[in-house]
């Protein structure tokens, strides 16, 4: 299987190939085993390529944002990894306040563009790490928004290589998931903003920074939130409320300034990271009678 990577990607791919690649180095909480391939398309083109050939190979293929809300087990990714974060680049404003974003563009360097054109619509933002492809393939909010709020469509291309165009009504937006069709990648986002004062935008995008700071700012790599809030509650607190906050496990630790948080202290290991989590999860079963539910990815092999 690896002659024939190689093969394709000297022949074919103008992008930047990796072979045996530590998912650590990809993944913002910095733990997970080797991807067998990681490839940076470079644009629509190396994109299909890649689909193609995965496709008519039968290779796994995983897709990869800014590796934020990951953890990828120790044993790593087999196939190839498609890593979005240098193509994909592009912002074309339609009008004065849609606008069609390639994948590969950082929320964050969305969201400051955004508010220099004096739009508002995404400040809840200000501060998500990742990339728009990925904000929108998991619906990333804060403080009751989040993308489908801003979103009008995506294009997409599928393991075939055939792209194709789906409207937001047809995503089926939810809690951190977006419904896209199985095996296909975001390539765009067409989305529509609201004009706004410019001081009203950077006054909210500081509350909500400041908000963001005192509640998670743990000072370590981490993958966010790792459980979803439970109805009418705080899985953070629940954390707490069960003694866990702080406890350790290898070098992965819950958080002593947000107990939803896992953050990695130097040498963690995804072992560790998980065992953290099937703690947290037993625990507050046992003391609340509630299912905290991951909502980090969990993805690789043990």
């Amino acid at each position: 299987m690896g002659e024939q990577y190689q093969l394709f990607f000297v022949q074919r791919f103008k992008g930047k190939v990796l072979f045996n690649v530590p998912m650590s180095r990809y993944t913002s909480i910095r733990v997970g085993g080797p991807a067998d391939v990681m490839a940076f398309p470079r644009d629509e083109a190396d994109l299909r390529d890649i689909m193609v050939f995965a496709t008519t190979k039968n290779f796994p293929l995983f897709v990869l944002g800014g590796g934020t809300n990951l953890v990828v087990r120790d044993g790593g990714i087999r196939g190839i990894v498609v890593n979005m974060t240098e193509g994909f680049e592009d912002i074309t404003w339609s009008d004065e306040t849609t606008v069609v974003v390639e994948s590969g563009v950082g929320l964050a360097a969305l969201v400051n563009r955004l508010k220099e054109r004096s739009l508002g619509g995404l400040e809840f933002a200000a501060g998500i790490p990742g990339t728009v492809g990925g904000a929108v393939a998991m619906n990333a909010g804060a403080y009751g928004r989040d993308m489908s709020g801003v979103v009008e469509g995506v294009e997409v291309i599928d393991r075939k290589g055939k792209k194709g165009f789906i409207p937001a009504a047809e995503l089926s937006f939810s809690y951190r998931k977006t419904s896209l069709p199985k095996d296909s990648i975001i390539v765009r986002v067409h989305m529509r903003f609201e004009k706004k004062e410019r001081s009203e935008i950077e006054e909210e995008m500081d509350r909500l920074r400041k908000r963001r700071e005192d509640t998670g700012s743990v000072g370590y790599p981490s993958a966010g939130s790792i459980f979803r809030n439970p109805e009418g509650g705080y899985a953070g607190r629940l954390i707490e409320e069960a003694g866990l906050k702080g406890y350790r496990i290898g070098d992965a630790q819950i958080s002593d300034v947000h107990a939803n948080y896992i953050i990695n202290r130097g040498e963690a290991k995804a072992r560790d990271v998980l065992a953290l989590m099937a703690l947290a999860r037993d625990r507050v079963f046992g003391l609340k009678g509630i299912v905290l539910e991951p909502e980090v990815r969990v993805v690789g092999e043990d």
